[in-house]
């Protein structure tokens, strides 16, 4: 159902000066300054004019086609037949915006009356503002659709209830369905073409379950509800897109509203389809391409009982894709399923409910080991076997071994040669990642009056997954059942407070004398509730040696290839002499092996009982205050996984470390809030915001592991962010300016049973992102960041862990050896595998016969893939493009990417992720020039 909004009303002076730099005519702006184009609505009936405010049309409208407004904004929403209303010469007098506070301004021959949102439901049943649920309506017109690009008055959820993008005192992109069909996007690498700052990332072949912003995780939500099952971006279900109606994706701390997991970059909100509730609809479509590139997709939906209840359906098939099956042994498989249903039994109620169905098969792709800058600059790979290991330090023991930690492994180096680009470390039929994923939600909304509402939202997840990755990096990781329950409660309310009279600037020459001793109202948008969350699962997590520079890529890898194992008695003994060294069977999983003591390992339990409250304040139409708070309190049971032997802890005093013992624990974390917004403008929105929470350190499937000491619960987290928004050329450009500065502590990886390695990380830079559509054939988005990020390490008892802390190319120069697995120095490092500089560019242009083409652009500027500052990937980008050709019945895209055939690489692990310890031992050639085309049948 559409939404009524207000259009901006006023341009200011110094956006003209501005403007007239840049070669803007003044005339633009007098249209600027009065409201939005009446052309974005129909005319009211009567023969009237068009109100100067008009209501927006929902985001999943299409609006009129209709020119844009001439320059000095003269109305063109009078009847036909009807001459416009010509402005008086001079600036023309203006009517007040309507707001809590401003009554509506009378009729004048000049003016119509302004429309003004109502308090109470609006016609079809949907809430005022700010009320709304969670899940947004769909459109249900059966016009054309024109789904704009321009994000400004789109309403969002991303801090609870729905404000629009201007109104959200954050960095918002919008990923709608029209962009993600735009580049065809399949996993969260692919949002680094709208969000800048996104890095794509093979993360050392770890599967990628979430984004990576700012170089740290990307919390995924689905409408509003935290998905579990994931740490550090890795190892959790995959993110099904075809599932989302759109992606909401924020820069910096999660949503307090929605609650945090651990410290991130950003959030990502998967807003999933919904019901069609005006007619049966749907659309079928297959896509193939080259590297046997294979999926298919239906997608279904109508009404059940009119007005009463809806379905959506869908199913996403696959058996190929070129960033998988482009290297060698890597592919992906995937099953599907989607059913969502709404239903409206009552006027004020409405139930949104949603269920998924995944299962995933894939080998991940690891890419090529021994980085150097030959290989990077000349694609000339280090030749050399394997000679013997260390252990101690400086005794060589001949053949195959596992040497203990900072002892490593001699090399009989070879030649450098050229090594195909495809190759990769996991091209081995063992290797292989089974995920199955189970979620339900539910969403209720109860209106109980004009003002109030209830809202619950529900989710529950099963996962289970299978990780092999033994040849060649003997590791496994196992969540045999995992189960997530989470349940939120949130009143809503809305209503003015009356302060008194007072005189009140007048935007208007006509404005009468009581209007301008009107009362004044501050207006309230509350939104306060409890949420409970219920977690389970039992995480195996090993093995703890990865030497992968021992082997030698120009030859086969076979099943022996790998590090042997370590027995408790071996890991007792000189010269390893820590129980925790010990590689145990995984039960029920023969041939997986996992260590404890590692922080990852657990069989866990915990409660979560979240009280959080927001407030917004209007006390104007210009200033405006949000206020947030949380308090997280957790009861944790964590304890080592079924199979841990208990000889392990009763050993480990007598060799100096502390017993692993099962942990139970209590704890509360506070997060807080403020954000003051400025509007001196309708087009424009000034805002800071400040934020601060804790965080935990998680396990590896976004649990506690037992032995965590307090200070792994109690992660303090930063973030001062101050903003401009503009809402310009009648809601045909938008602009957002961001700089920020964001603190907080993510955990290193360590080596087991060794001491605690966590750092804080300090983040600062700029945005910018923009989005242009002057009519519905063009669009345009386009974004750039600056960051800047360093981990600081100094004044701690260790740096952070390096499987090899030099490049190959230095161990051959001055015979070190390889992977020796040992702590740096503690000192302050800029963030490795980092670009400091993000752009993107996306257009669009589509003519009226149904043919159009898209083109995109992404690039990252160079960086240093370790801690020794000297291996540098450089500089690099991408050109694609989509031509297609739409008609009422089908379409047809032909995507192209890499245009130029750019040869570039991508590092390890990016920024402060727990892998990037490895970004010595992997590096990923990225894709050169491919296709893939698709074919959509809609009825």
């Amino acid at each position: 159902m559409p939404t009524l909004r207000l259009l901006p009303d006023a341009i200011p002076a110094l956006l003209a000066i501005l403007l007239l730099v840049v070669g803007f005519p003044t005339a633009a702006l007098s249209a600027e300054s009065g409201p939005s184009s009446p052309a974005e609505a129909p005319a009211p009936p009567g023969g009237a004019t068009q109100p100067e405010a008009a209501p927006v049309p929902s985001s999943d409208q299409a609006p009129a086609e209709t020119s844009p407004s001439p320059p000095g904004g003269a109305p063109e929403g009078t009847q036909e037949g009807e001459p416009a209303a010509a402005p008086p010469s001079g600036a023309a007098p203006e009517a007040p915006t309507p707001g809590p506070e401003a009554p509506p301004a009378a009729a004048t021959p000049e003016t119509a009356p302004p429309i003004t949102v109502p308090q109470g439901p609006l016609p079809g049943g949907e809430l005022p503002a700010g009320l709304g649920p969670v899940l947004g309506e769909v459109d249900v017109s059966g016009a054309t659709p024109y789904e704009t690009v321009v994000p400004a008055e789109e309403p969002v959820g991303v801090l609870g209830p729905e404000m629009s993008v201007m109104e959200t005192p954050r960095t918002v992109q919008v990923v709608n369905k029209e962009e993600i069909q735009t580049i065809n996007a399949q996993s969260v690498n692919d949002l680094a073409a709208f969000v800048p700052g996104i890095n794509p990332t093979q993360m050392t072949g770890s599967p990628v379950s979430e984004p990576v912003i700012r170089g740290l995780p990307g919390t995924a939500y689905r409408n509003g509800m935290l998905v579990g099952f994931s740490q550090s971006a890795q190892w959790g279900p995959l993110m099904n897109m075809n599932a989302y109606d759109n992606l909401d994706v924020v820069t910096g701390p999660v949503s307090i509203v929605f609650g945090p997991q651990e410290m991130a970059g950003g959030f990502a909100n998967e807003v999933t389809k919904q019901p069609y509730f005006d007619k049966f609809r749907g659309t079928a479509s297959y896509t193939g391409g080259m590297y046997d590139t294979n999926f298919w997709n239906i997608d279904i939906g109508g009404p059940i009982i009119k007005d009463k209840l809806a379905y959506r359906a869908d199913y996403f098939g696959q058996d190929g894709y070129a960033p998988y099956n482009y290297y060698d042994g890597a592919y992906l498989q995937r099953q599907c399923a989607l059913l969502a249903l709404s239903a409206k039994p009552y006027d004020n109620l409405t139930i949104d409910f949603n269920t998924e169905f995944d299962v995933n098969h894939l080998n991940t792709v690891a890419g090529i080991n021994r980085p150097d800058q030959a290989l990077i600059s000349d694609g000339l790979y280090q030749t050399g076997s394997l000679v013997g290991w260390y252990g101690p330090p400086g005794v060589l023991h001949p053949g195959l071994g596992t040497a203990p930690p900072g002892a490593g492994y001699a090399m009989d180096w070879g030649p450098q040669e050229p090594i195909s680009r495809r190759s990769n470390l996991f091209a081995n039929s063992e290797n292989s990642t089974q995920q199955l994923y189970y979620v339900a939600q539910a969403v209720e909304t109860l209106k109980i009056d004009d003002g109030l509402s209830l809202v619950n939202n529900s989710m529950f997840e099963y996962f289970s997954t299978y990780i092999d990755q033994a040849i060649p990096s003997t590791f496994w990781a196992v969540l045999p059942a995992g189960y997530d329950f989470d349940d939120r409660l949130e009143i809503r309310a809305s209503f003015d407070t009356p302060i008194g009279k007072g005189k009140k600037s007048a935007p208007s020459l006509d404005q009468t004398a009581e209007e301008e001793n009107s009362t004044w109202k501050f207006h309230h948008a509350i939104d306060a509730g409890l949420e409970f969350r219920f977690f389970s699962d039992t995480e195996y997590s090993g093995a703890w040696h990865s030497p992968t520079n021992i082997w030698n890529m120009t030859q086969p890898l076979t099943s022996r290839d790998f590090s042997p194992l370590v027995p408790y008695s071996t890991a007792i003994a000189a010269p390893y002499s820590n129980p925790y060294l010990t590689d145990i069977p995984v039960p029920g999983y023969p041939g997986a092996y996992y260590n404890v003591f590692n922080y990852l390992s657990t069989s866990d339990t915990f409660y979560e009982l979240s009280p959080f409250y927001q407030h917004k304040l209007d006390f104007t139409d210009q200033w405006s205050l949000l206020l947030s708070a949380r308090m997280n309190a957790y009861f944790i049971q964590a304890s080592p996984p079924p199979g841990t032997p208990s000889d392990l802890s009763a050993i480990a005093p007598s060799l100096g470390l502390p017993s692993l013992t099962p942990t139970s624990m209590s704890m509360v974390q506070p997060e807080v809030s403020i954000s003051p917004s400025y509007k001196p403008f309708p087009w424009m929105t000034n805002y800071f915001t400040f934020f601060y929470g804790q965080t935990t350190l998680l396990s590896q499937f976004g649990s506690f592991a037992p032995s965590y000491p307090s200070s792994y619960y109690h992660q303090n987290n930063f973030l001062y962010e101050l903003g401009t928004k503009l809402n310009l050329l009648h809601d045909r450009l938008f602009l957002g300016f961001s700089a920020y500065m964001q603190s907080g502590y993510i955990p290193a990886q360590v080596i087991p049973g060794g001491p605690i390695a966590t750092a804080q990380a300090d983040i600062s830079g700029i945005q910018l992102n923009g989005s242009y559509q002057p009519n519905r054939n063009f669009w345009l988005n386009f974004g750039y960041a600056y960051i800047a990020a360093q981990e600081q390490w100094a004044g701690l008892s260790q740096g952070p862990l390096a499987e090899q802390p030099y490049s190959t190319a230095v161990a051959r120069q001055y015979s070190l050896p390889v992977d020796p697995m040992l702590n740096i120095a503690a000192a302050n490092y800029q963030f490795i595998g980092f670009p400091t500089n993000y752009g993107n560019l996306m257009a669009t242009y589509k003519l009226d016969n149904g043919f159009g083409i898209s083109l995109w652009g992404i690039t990252e500027s160079g960086n240093y893939i370790f801690y020794t500052y000297s291996t540098r990937i450089p500089t690099w980008y991408t050109l694609n493009a989509r031509l297609f050709y739409a008609t009422k019945r089908w379409e047809a895209s032909l995507y192209i990417y890499n245009l130029t055939n750019e040869q570039y690489w991508l590092p390890g692990a990016p920024g402060f992720s727990n892998a990037r310890y490895l970004n010595y031992d992997y590096i990923v050639a990225q894709l050169p020039f491919w296709i893939q085309g698709t074919v959509q049948i809609n009825f």
